[in-house]
Order: structure tokens, then sequence, then C-alpha cells
């Protein structure tokens, strides 16, 4: 037996005592922390009920068929599986830490829906996490991925026209060798993040705000991989081979 969400109250009913409606549980909005950004993301999705049915629709797919939903012994709700599941791939969390993280993170808890007063002490076994948050596939995943960026495209740009452009993939077929291999990305990515700079700051687009920092780092990676071509073996065999095996990597 599985709901969606077992203990978050319907509309006109009153709350349970010790649940925060996740609507309502209070995250830091300035905060940068990988764990509060990707929570303040689950409960935009949670408030948006459009979204979140269409996400429920596709996490029912996580029930076997014939599997009955009302009989059997309760298991982990279908929210809470896509809770742990997305801060397991978004944080890159192993299991251990995703358990410790469910069983005493207070913000983790309310937005999964846990009684912080008649459950607060109550902590999950690591393989019932496992089991759970395992049918959580990449398929799955996926297919939430592009509910959530449509969702975030019609947030952001609700005016905007779908964009259609192409892209010239000549370079990509071309078998390059080097030097001129990395003079070509040296230029693509600073075209890339010279252009994404100026469209962000026009369209006042956070997240753009290192830029700079950016640049210099790929500069200073790209003179690395550069010095790195060059082989210090003193013999002639020994510098074409390992030339050869710099260019398979």
């Amino acid at each position: 037996m599985r709901n969606f969400t077992s203990t978050q109250a319907e509309l006109g009913e009153n709350p349970l005592l010790g649940v925060t409606p996740i609507e309502q549980v209070r995250l830091d909005t300035y905060c940068r922390d990988e764990i509060t950004k990707t929570l303040r993301g689950l409960q935009e999705i949670y408030r948006n009920k459009v979204l979140l049915k269409e996400i429920q629709d596709v996490l029912s797919e996580l029930v076997p068929k014939g599997t009955s939903w009302n009989d059997g012994r309760k298991g982990m709700d279908l929210w809470v599986i896509f809770v742990l599941g997305t801060l397991r791939l978004s944080c890159n969390w192993d299991y251990d830490k995703l358990k410790s993280c469910y069983d005493y993170h207070h913000k983790i808890r309310e937005i999964c829906g846990v009684d912080l007063f008649c459950d607060v002490d109550i902590v999950t076994g690591r393989q019932t996490i496992h089991d759970n948050v395992s049918l959580f596939t990449k398929e799955i995943a996926n297919k939430i991925s592009k509910l959530v960026v449509a969702f975030s495209h019609e947030l952001l740009f609700p005016e905007e026209r779908e964009l259609h452009s192409r892209c010239d993939s000549f370079v990509f077929e071309t078998n390059v060798h080097f030097p001129t291999d990395l003079n070509l990305l040296k230029d693509s990515v600073r075209k890339v993040l010279s252009i994404g700079g100026k469209l962000a700051s026009s369209l006042k687009i956070t997240g753009w705000r290192e830029v700079k920092s950016q640049q210099k780092k790929f500069h200073s990676l790209y003179n690395k991989l550069s010095k790195m071509r060059h082989s210090n073996s003193k013999k002639e065999s020994e510098r074409k081979t390992s030339l050869r095996n710099r260019g398979d990597n």
C-alpha cells in the first residue's frame, strides 16, 4: 500500500499536530547551500498543483502493475521517494549520507512531511531507504526533469516564444588535430562565457556573477593542457607514444 503524501492535509482538513504543510516550510531564500536550494525547488513544485499532478502520474510508475494501492503493508510515500531521490542526485550523496540527513536534518524532514511531534525520534533503516529510493530510476528522473524544465520556462519567461535555432555540427564531425582542437575549444568557451554573461546581465538572470573569474580559470586550464601536450621524453619513440596516448584520452 502506498500513498503520494499520507501526512499532508487535504483542502479543508486540519493538518496533523506535528506536520508542517509543505507550502509553509520556512527556507532561507538567500542560502546558497545545495540542500536548501534543492528543497526550495521541491517546495515550488509542491505549490504548483498542475505540475504536482503530472509528477504524481509519473511517480505512480514506481508501483509495479498489479500491485494494490490500498492493501498490504504501508510503504514509503511517493513524495518522500521523490524528495530523497532528488536530493541524492542533486547533492551526489551515497545512501549513508542520505539516511543521516533524512533522519536528522530538520528541514528535509519537514519537506518530507514527517510528523515532528509523534515521530520526532523515529529513524529509518538504511536498507529501507535504499530499497525505496532505488525505485527512482534514471528513466523516471528524466521524465520528471522534462516536466520541471517546461514549468520553469513558463514561470521565468511567460511571454517568450518557442525558440527555433540551428547549430553547425561540422566542427564536431571533423577529426581536428592538436593544436587546432584546443584553439577551437578555447574560442568556443570564450564566446559562450562572453555572450552568456552579456545576455544574463541584460535579462537580469542570476548565476553569472563570476563569469570573469570563470574565464580566467578556463584560460589557466587551457595553458596547462597545452603544456601537457609537449612531451619531455628524451627518445623520439617515447615522445610519439606519449603524444598518441594523450590524444586517445
